[in-house]
């Protein structure tokens, strides 16, 4: 909470002294206590004390004062802050002057001069008591305002979320139902080489629609907090192998060569291997997925002090500015589309993003048009851990 004022004016400087050893007496030294002997300091006092940050709790003024009576100083305050309690001293002041205070100052108590140190010191304290009680009601405001918004947005995030799984699984879906369909209607008239290739058509499908589940299934497992990851020392070195292995494969379809350089025979890192297994397969797949027929893909791995770095680079189409803005978030769809016509569902990054920073690495991007692609994922060696 921000520093909190109680300013008293009046222009008689006894009558103010007796005010600062009034509140002092009911307050201590808990709050700053301003002293103003006419309505213009008060003002500008207001000004620079706002200005500052600091809340204005409380003005106690005195009605009867050259140039500026209090009500008219009331309800300029008012203007300035109208959360700050008012309380005027009416030595002469008549009901007019009250209601006016009251009208345009929202003016909460009036206070005969001479005053009765009982009924004064009352009336001070739940004037600022009103205040705090009003800050809280504000603050819980606000968060149930923040939390509603929230809530909006996790639904809406929701039902985007909903609309966009149901789409991706039903294209294949219906691919397999009428596949399916068309080996149960004419089975007995199909050659056995067309069962086989529709056979694969449904098989194709499965695994799409099979990622895309694995996927949601990530993405929930992330989002409530159930990614569960065991760092332990973990030479990556066998992985990065394995996955190049296992893409290298994939990637003859388009003649697609991915060439590994590395120049240890050890890296060991602070990681999960199964979730590094999960990111690098992402990367080198989107790699493949997006490279042009007869590309090169360098997978490079390399370490520095702290960190084991892995680079993907291809000789894709690249990314604009407004793309690499668009990475890592969920449902992404970029402006480069697949070469072979693979499928994408918008996740992977997101996941990947996600699981490289629960085992407190980094990953980026650094792309330019027709010049391609490098990914970078880092992840902490072994002997410089984050526990």
């Amino acid at each position: 909470m921000n520093k909190i004022a109680i300013i008293c004016v009046d222009d008689d400087p006894a009558i103010l002294s007796s005010l600062e050893m009034e509140i002092k007496t009911i307050f201590g030294n808990s709050y700053l206590i301003e002293l103003a002997e006419n309505g213009d300091d008060a003002i500008e006092l207001c000004t620079e004390l706002l200005a500052e940050s600091i809340e204005i709790a409380l003005v106690i003024s005195d009605y009867i004062m050259p140039k500026m009576t209090g009500d008219k100083l009331l309800t300029h305050i008012h203007k300035l802050s109208p959360k700050t309690v008012k309380i005027m001293l009416t030595g002469q002041a008549n009901i007019d002057s009250i209601g006016q205070a009251i009208r345009y100052a929202n003016l909460y108590r009036y206070i005969s001069k001479p005053w009765k140190t009982d009924d004064f010191r009352l009336t001070v304290k739940e004037a600022v008591n009103s205040y705090l009680l009003e800050l809280k009601i504000n603050e819980h405001a606000d968060k149930l305002e923040k939390t509603n918004i929230s809530l909006i947005k996790l639904n809406q995030d929701k039902n985007e979320f909903l609309g966009i799984a149901a789409h991706d699984l039903k294209n294949p879906l219906s691919a397999i139902k009428g596949w399916a369909e068309m080996i149960v209607e004419d089975y007995d008239d199909m050659p056995k080489s067309e069962v086989i290739e529709i056979s694969n058509l449904i098989l194709n499908s499965s695994r799409q629609m099979f990622e895309l589940i694995r996927n949601l299934l990530d993405v929930n497992a992330i989002e409530s907090g159930n990614m569960n990851s065991e760092l332990s020392k973990v030479d990556i070195l066998p992985t990065v192998e394995d996955v190049i292995r296992h893409h290298s494969e994939r990637a003859k379809i388009k003649n697609i060569i991915l060439q590994f350089h590395q120049k240890n025979n050890q890296y060991n890192a602070f990681v999960d291997k199964n979730t590094v297994h999960q990111i690098l397969d992402n990367l080198i797949s989107n790699a493949v997925k997006y490279s042009p027929y007869g590309k090169h893909i360098d997978i490079c791995i390399c370490k520095s002090e702290k960190m084991i770095c892995c680079e993907i680079k291809d000789e894709g189409q690249g990314l604009s500015e407004l793309d690499q803005k668009k990475l890592f978030k969920k449902f992404t769809r970029l402006t480069p589309k697949p070469t072979g016509h693979e499928h994408s569902n918008g996740l992977g990054l997101f996941i990947v993003k996600k699981l490289v920073e629960a085992m407190h690495g980094n990953v980026w991007c650094k792309s330019e048009i027709g010049k391609g692609t490098s990914f970078f994922v880092e992840f902490p060696l072994f002997n410089s851990q984050v526990i």
